[in-house]
C-alpha cells in the first residue's frame, strides 16, 4: 500500500510514548492479564489510587503487547486503558489510548473511525498544550509532533495533499524548535516519498538529501541508509544507473550489517541493485557496439577519402592527357564536351591511337611531330630521369608522365625506351 512506509515512519516519532512501550515489553502478557482480570468499572472506582494506577498502566501495556499478535484484543485493552485513565483524571493516558485506537483503524484503512478517535485524542492534547496537568514542555511537544504526523498520514491516504503538507510542516516546526535531528530526518524522508509519488523527482532528491544530512547529524545510521535507498530508486527510474548504484551500495553497507532487523529493506536494496547492474551491463554493451560501429565507419571514411584522392589524381591526369591529344589534332572542345569525353575516354584514346598509327603509316617523314610538352620530356628521359622525377620537375602527375612516355613510344614506333631514344637521335631531336 502506498501509505504503508509513511505510516511506519511517523509511528517512530513518539519518543516518550514508545519509550514507555519498550520499558514494559519484558512483561509477560499473561502476568498483565492477571493484573487486569475481574476489574469492572464499579470495582475500579472503589479501589485505592495506587491500585487504579497499576490497572490503568497494565491495560496500557497490554494494548501495545497485543498490537501485532491480536489487534482486536489490543483495541479492547486500549478502550479499557482510556476509561480507567479518564477516571483517574489523567490526560496523557487517554490521549495515548485514543491515538492508539485511531492508528489501529488506520491500519485497516477505516479512515472515518481513525479521524474520530484522533479527534478525541486531540481534545486531551489541547488541554496538555494549554498547560493543564503540568506536563513538561518537551513531553507535550513530543506528543504534539507525533499527532501531527499521524494526521498527515491520514490525509495523505485520503489524497488530500495540502492538509498532508500542512500537518507535516507543523511537525517539522516542533522538530526544529527542539533540535530533534532524527525526527527531522524521518520527516524529510516522508516529504521525499510524497514528492516522488507525485512525480516531482527534483524535489524528492532535495528532500532525501536533507534527510541524509539530518540522519548524519543525529548519528543515526538507519536514517542515513533509508534515504539513500530511496535516492537509488529515484536515480534508477531516471536511468542514471551509475548514480543509483552509488547510493544503493552505501545503503547496503548498513542493511547488510543489520539483516535481522532490516531484512525487507535489504532484499529491496539487493533487488534494485541487481536491476541497476543489469541495466549498466546493457548500457556498456550498447556503448561498445556503437563505438565499434563508429570506429568502422571512421576507418571506412578514411579509406574512401584516400581512394577518392587517388581517383581524383588519375582523372585529372587523364583529362589533361585527353585534352592534349585532342589539341594535337587541332580540335577545340568546350567543358561539356570534355566531360562527355571523360566518360568515354577509353574509346576516344583508342580511336586517337589508331589515327596516329594511320598517319605514321602514310607519312614517310623520319621525325615524328611532337608537342611542346613531349619535346620537354624527351631530353629528361634521355638523361635517365624516372617518371616520378620528371613529374616533380614539371609539376605534373606521374600518371601524366607515364601516358606521355607511352605516346612517345608510339610516335617513334619504338618497342622500348632505348629504341625510342635511338630514333630520336637519328631524327636530330636529341
Amino acid at each position: 500500500m502506498r501509505h504503508a512506509a509513511i505510516t511506519l515512519l511517523f509511528l517512530l516519532l513518539g519518543h516518550l510514548a514508545s519509550a514507555q512501550y519498550f520499558d514494559h515489553r519484558g512483561y509477560r502478557l499473561d502476568s498483565l492479564e492477571n493484573i487486569v482480570a475481574g476489574w469492572t468499572q464499579e470495582r475500579f472506582s472503589t479501589a485505592s489510587r495506587e491500585t487504579q494506577t497499576s490497572v490503568a498502566l497494565a491495560f496500557g501495556d497490554l494494548m501495545y503487547g497485543y498490537e501485532r499478535i491480536n489487534p482486536d484484543r489490543a483495541v479492547y485493552c486500549a478502550r479499557r486503558a482510556f476509561e480507567t485513565a479518564k477516571l483517574l483524571g489523567s490526560l496523557k493516558m487517554p490521549f495515548r489510548a485514543a491515538r492508539f485506537i485511531g492508528q489501529m483503524y488506520y491500519d485497516r484503512e477505516r479512515y472515518d473511525s481513525t479521524l474520530y478517535y484522533y479527534g478525541i485524542a486531540q481534545t486531551y492534547l489541547d488541554r496538555m498544550v494549554a498547560g493543564e496537568g503540568g506536563y513538561p514542555e518537551e513531553e507535550v511537544d513530543d506528543a504534539l509532533s507525533s499527532f501531527y504526523g499521524d494526521m498527515g498520514n491520514v490525509y495523505y491516504a485520503l489524497d488530500s495533499l495540502p492538509k498532508t503538507l500542512y500537518y507535516y510542516a507543523k511537525a517539522g516546526e516542533i522538530f526544529e524548535k527542539n533540535g530533534w535531528k532524527q525526527s527531522s530526518a524521518i520527516l524529510w524522508h516522508n516529504m521525499g516519498d510524497i514528492s516522488h509519488e507525485q512525480g516531482n523527482d527534483r524535489k524528492a532528491i532535495e528532500y532525501y538529501e536533507k534527510s541524509i544530512r539530518f540522519g548524519q547529524e543525529a548519528d543515526d545510521s538507519l536514517w542515513v541508509a533509508a534515504p539513500r535507498l530511496s535516492l537509488g530508486t529515484v536515480y534508477m527510474k531516471q536511468g542514471k544507473v551509475t548514480k543509483a548504484l552509488e547510493y544503493l551500495q552505501l545503503a547496503d553497507e548498513y542493511y547488510s550489517k543489520h539483516q535481522d532487523q532490516e531484512y525487507t529493506d535489504r532484499i529491496l536494496t539487493l533487488d534494485i541493485m541487481g536491476q541497476a547492474l543489469r541495466s549498466q551491463k546493457r548500457q556498456r554493451t550498447l556503448v561498445a557496439v556503437i563505438s565499434s560501429v563508429l570506429a568502422l565507419f571512421l576507418l571506412g571514411f578514411i579509406l574512401l577519402s584516400r581512394l577518392t584522392r587517388r581517383l581524383g589524381k588519375a582523372n585529372r591526369a587523364a583529362d589533361e592527357a585527353l585534352a592534349e591529344a585532342l589539341s594535337e589534332k587541332g580540335i577545340t572542345i568546350d567543358e561539356e564536351t570534355l566531360r562527355y569525353a571523360q566518360d568515354n575516354k577509353t574509346g576516344a584514346l583508342e580511336d586517337n591511337n589508331d589515327a596516329c598509327h594511320a598517319e605514321r603509316s602514310e607519312a614517310s617523314v623520319s621525325a615524328p611531330e611532337l608537342t611542346q610538352r613531349e619535346l620537354e620530356i624527351l631530353p629528361m628521359i634521355a638523361a635517365g630521369m624516372t617518371s616520378k622525377e620528371i613529374a616533380a620537375r614539371l609539376f605534373l602527375t606521374q600518371q601524366t608522365i607515364k601516358w606521355r612516355r607511352q605516346r612517345l613510344l608510339e610516335k617513334f614506333d619504338a618497342k622500348n625506351t632505348a629504341e625510342m631514344l635511338s630514333k630520336a637521335r637519328e631524327a636530330g631531336l636529341l
